[in-house]
């Protein structure tokens, strides 16, 4: 085992974590938390809905919902069982950039359930059945989707802001026509291609030493090498800007909400040199929709919203800044011509030293809390590594955030927040597009 990186844990450091390489490429990240008897690991690798074969949207999705229904010869029941026995909690997500496996459970069995969860990622089944099962329940799934307004919203503002082929383009749980289509041999290819040890991370955090959570994962997954996985860090383009801004209406029938769903382009990369900025100014504009400009122009003041709020989808490629709402359908129209007002005023003059310090205060107290849980901590400290910003993130962020000054912000805000060629789409009960213009 080659060892990479290794900071030694100090008392006074809240996340020190010991990071290893395995000689296959594999990360292993350990932290040990003696508050807890249980152990929560996660299993990250670059295999999302982003890297889907052309034609076939929602393999990575119906993939995650396979790999425990039968492994390295272990039936799907058998691998049920036995988790349900030890008192495990297993579950797979396939999001944009990412397929990740989550466990938790009492230190004592972690052997046994890193050889299985081994087993569940390098050598997966896929029994017909089970393909056939799994993929009717998708079906159903995208069936639900299609008349649910915030999904379309959503799904609709990522087919106008990336074209066709673009990594980001389809809809992570796929079409109809696409999963239809999806056999085991499909699924197969995919996980050779795209499933190996180069490039994935393991984290491992809990009521366990580094030194003996190191051990155990070099010994498991030390011998992994099947699959492809060579395919890590896999280029994804940045989205041509719109040439013009757009309207969309999509009308779902028999709904009383309709959904906003508006996204700007330059977009942000997790790497972007830009992200404390932007992160601050977004928490001013609207995260979580609990404050912000947004919150309280919008739901706040004027009552026109359920819910609004925005966030930065950054992620290996260039993400949007995307503005959510939820809006009764004769509202829509103001709701919208606020948030661009809101969105406009922001870009124009930035944040005022008060909603700046009130948003660094925000985004620095938060970082502690992703790291008050054992499956947060194994969450966090793994993408920080999967996306390249370091196992020392989380220390280093709330520094970060503290150094970023008005004149960044103003920076970040005419850059993200220009508003001449932004994508507006509207689901549900909504006005003419005319009227959104």
């Amino acid at each position: 085992m080659r060892r990479a990186g290794l900071s030694s844990p100090r008392r006074r450091d809240p996340v020190a974590v010991e990071r290893h390489r395995l000689d296959n490429g594999l990360v292993v990240i350990a932290r040990r938390n003696p508050t807890a008897r249980s152990v929560a690991v996660r299993l990250m690798l670059e295999a999302g809905s982003a890297f889907d074969p052309q034609g076939r949207p929602g393999l990575a999705s119906l993939m995650a919902q396979l790999l425990d229904r039968g492994a390295g010869g272990l039936s799907a029941e058998a691998i049920a069982e036995r988790f349900d026995f030890l008192g495990v909690s297993y579950a797979a997500r396939a999001r944009r950039d990412s397929l990740d496996l989550d466990v938790r459970l009492l230190a004592e069995h972690l052997p046994e359930v890193l050889e299985r969860l081994r087993l569940i990622a390098a050598e997966p089944a896929f029994p017909e059945e089970e393909v056939r099962r799994e993929r009717g329940q998708v079906l159903t799934a995208i069936a639900e989707r299609d008349q649910d307004t915030a999904e379309v919203a959503t799904e609709a503002l990522a087919e106008a802001l990336f074209p066709p082929g673009h990594p980001y383009h389809a809809p992570p749980l796929g079409t109809r026509d696409s999963v239809g289509r999806i056999e085991r041999a499909d699924l197969a290819a995919h996980h050779h291609r795209r499933f190996g040890p180069t490039g994935a991370v393991l984290a491992l955090i809990g009521d366990i030493e580094p030194p003996r959570a190191l051990d155990l994962a070099s010994r498991i997954f030390g011998s992994w090498t099947a699959g492809g996985g060579g395919e890590r860090r896999t280029p994804i383009p940045d989205p041509p800007l719109p040439a013009t801004s757009v309207v969309i209406v999509k009308p779902v029938p028999g709904k009383t909400q309709a959904d906003i769903a508006l996204g700007l382009l330059p977009g942000l990369r997790r790497l972007s040199p830009d992200l404390p900025a932007a992160l601050v100014l977004n928490n001013g504009l609207g995260e979580f929709g609990m404050g912000g400009r947004l919150g309280e122009a919008v739901r706040e003041r004027e009552g026109l919203a359920y819910y609004a709020h925005s966030y930065f989808a950054a992620g290996i490629g260039s993400g949007p800044l995307v503005v959510r709402s939820g809006v009764a359908p004769a509202k829509v129209a103001r709701a919208v011509a606020l948030i661009r007002r809101t969105i406009e005023a922001v870009h124009r003059r930035g944040l005022p030293p008060s909603e700046m310090r009130d948003a660094k205060q925000a985004l620095a107290s938060g970082v502690p809390r992703r790291l008050e849980t054992n499956p947060g901590t194994a969450a966090f400290l793994a993408e920080c590594e999967f996306y390249g910003l370091g196992i020392d993130h989380p220390t280093r962020l709330p520094a970060l955030i503290g150094a970023v000054d008005r004149a960044q912000i103003g920076a970040a805000a005419r850059r993200y927040l220009d508003l001449s060629r932004h994508v507006l789409v509207v689901a549900g009960p909504a006005p003419k597009e005319e009227e959104l213009r």
